[in-house]
C-alpha cells in the first residue's frame, strides 16, 4: 500500500532500497539513538531488507521507504503487529531533519494503521535525549506513559521514554 502526503510518498520497502537506506543506517550520528549501532557494510543492509520483507509477508511488520520528490529520505514502520496494536518506528536522513517530514510521514502511517489496518493502539519508544523523535511522537498525539532506564545496542544504559497513542 502506497501512502501519499502533501510532500511525501511512502511505498513498501524493496530490496532495491538497500543503497539509499545504507546512507542512513551507516551514519553514526543518525543512528546514535537507534536500537542498533551504525551498519558498516551494504551487504548487512541487504540482509536486513530480506529479513524485513519476510516479516512483512508474515504480517508481523509493515515497512515503508519515504520518498521526497523521487529521493529516498527515510524509513518508517509498524512492527510487532498483533491483533489491534503495533509499534511505530522511523529513521530519516540527517539532511532532512527539522523540516517536519518525519511528523508528516508518521501521521500518514498512523492514519493508515487506525483506518485500513483496524489498529487501536500504537506504541513507540525513544531515548530521552532524542528530543526530535519525541517531538514527532507528541505532534502526532502520542503521550509519554513511562520513563525508565533501558539497555541499548551498545550495551549502555540510557533513559528512555515510552509513548502510547490510542484511538
Amino acid at each position: 500500500m502506497i501512502l501519499n502526503t502533501d510532500r511525501l510518498s511512502l511505498r513498501p520497502q524493496q530490496l532495491g532500497d538497500a543503497l539509499c537506506l545504507f546512507a542512513i543506517l551507516s551514519d553514526r550520528i543518525a543512528m546514535r539513538f537507534w536500537h542498533r549501532p551504525a551498519i558498516t557494510r551494504l551487504a548487512a543492509v541487504e540482509e536486513l531488507l530480506i529479513e524485513q520483507k519476510a516479516a512483512m509477508e508474515s504480517g508481523l511488520c509493515r515497512y515503508w521507504t519515504v520518498m521526497e520528490q523521487g529521493d529516498a529520505i527515510g524509513s518508517i514502520d509498524l512492527s510487532l503487529i498483533s491483533q489491534d496494536s503495533a509499534q511505530l518506528g522511523f529513521l530519516f536522513r540527517r539532511d532532512r531533519w527539522g523540516h517536519g517530514l518525519a511528523t508528516e510521514a508518521a501521521a500518514a502511517v498512523i492514519a493508515h494503521g487506525f483506518a485500513a489496518m483496524g489498529l487501536h493502539r500504537l506504541a513507540s519508544a525513544t531515548q530521552m535525549e532524542n528530543r526530535g523523535a519525541a517531538r514527532v511522537l507528541e505532534k502526532n498525539g502520542f503521550v509519554l506513559v513511562e520513563k525508565r532506564s533501558a539497555t541499548i545496542a551498545s550495551g549502555q544504559r540510557k533513559d528512555c521514554g515510552f509513548y502510547l497513542l490510542t484511538q
